[in-house]
């Protein structure tokens, strides 16, 4: 290669260098992203079997406020685990993106070394070497071209990182109401769990404000609000539904994130119509916080919690089931409140 050649290609070079492998040495902070993902997991685990066991031993309003405080916990770390996760996700997105462009930016190089090299003893003369500056140029733009798609995409990469650390809602509960809510079931109270006031009826203390929206199998439940309490009785109304891919009409076929839009419609809350994009209608929340009206979202599913551990959702048909945070090997988002 001519002393031209090699001057003319340098800028190419100088884009191929500075853009990389996409592959971090040793696995680099990815692989301790993930790491860190399952000791949250693993811790999570550890408090939710001492809460656990903590019910053998312990039964009264006290012990279920201290229950909830740790369930609270738990569902920090587990948001954190799976926020972790999605991080790491996001780096390896970045990584396949960069590896791309190199790929291409490695195609243009070797594309005008080619193109030069036929030039051949041409390129000592003036019309040749004007030939071999046209090529490198037009070479040049197509690499910037590169560079400009790939510095797009890692932009968006990086606001959905961000966007990950901003959606976090306040997670763990005020030890001081633990406190009270500890001590008041030990003072001015008969020994033992105080009787509900009808069957179903939630004892917690966090129910008051709150409006109790009945569940098909008769326990009550207490949504945050008259709107998401308006959300919920919405989608219990369509249970039985046929699931339709795409469908939208109540009463006859709906999909996952129509029952959902639909619900929170009839409260005067619009949601996008995808599932996957449902969660930027609100905000996150952890699985201790969990409220009737919340939305379970995957990358492409979305289910709606009605409480007491029960969440509602467009399968075949429209039906009931235990909160979850898996679903036939989709990624899953959070648990989010929309707003």
């Amino acid at each position: 290669m001519s002393g031209m050649v090699t001057a003319l290609a340098a800028p190419l070079r100088a884009l191929l260098d500075t853009v990389g492998t996409g592959s971090p040495p040793g696995g680099g902070p990815l692989a301790g992203l993930r790491d860190t993902a399952g000791a949250l997991d693993r811790a999570a685990d550890d408090v939710g079997r001492f809460a656990d066991s903590t019910g053998a031993v312990w039964d009264s309003v006290g012990a279920d406020a201290a229950r909830a405080t740790v369930d609270a916990h738990r569902g920090h770390l587990t948001g954190l685990a799976d926020d972790a996760r999605s991080v790491a996700d996001i780096g390896d997105e970045a990584g396949v993106v960069v590896a791309e462009a190199a790929t291409g930016l490695r195609g243009v190089l070797d594309s005008f070394t080619a193109a030069a090299d036929a030039l051949g003893p041409t390129i000592s003369q003036p019309p040749g070497l004007m030939a071999l500056v046209g090529l490198a140029a037009t070479h040049l733009a197509h690499a910037l071209v590169i560079v400009g798609r790939t510095r797009a995409q890692l932009e968006g990469l990086r606001r959905r990182a961000e966007a990950i650390g901003r959606r976090r809602a306040p997670a763990l509960p005020d030890p001081g109401r633990l406190r009270h809510d500890v001590g008041a079931s030990t003072t001015g109270a008969a020994p033992g769990r105080a009787e509900p006031a009808h069957p179903g009826a939630s004892t917690s203390p966090s129910s008051a404000g709150r409006v109790a929206v009945t569940l098909p199998d008769g326990s009550v439940a207490y949504a945050p609000n008259e709107r998401a309490a308006t959300a919920v009785r919405a989608a219990l109304s369509q249970r039985g539904v046929p699931y339709a891919w795409g469908g939208t009409t109540p009463g006859r076929g709906l999909d996952c994130s129509a029952l959902t839009q639909y619900a929170y419609r009839q409260a005067g809350v619009e949601l996008p119509r995808l599932a996957q994009d449902q969660d930027t209608a609100g905000y996150r929340v952890d699985r201790g916080e969990l409220l009737p009206g919340d939305l379970a979202v995957w990358s492409g599913h979305v289910a709606m919690v009605v409480g007491n551990g029960q969440m509602i959702e467009a399968g075949d048909p429209v039906g009931i089931s235990p909160i979850r945070t898996s679903n036939a090997g989709q990624a899953f988002e959070g648990f989010f409140r929309p707003r």
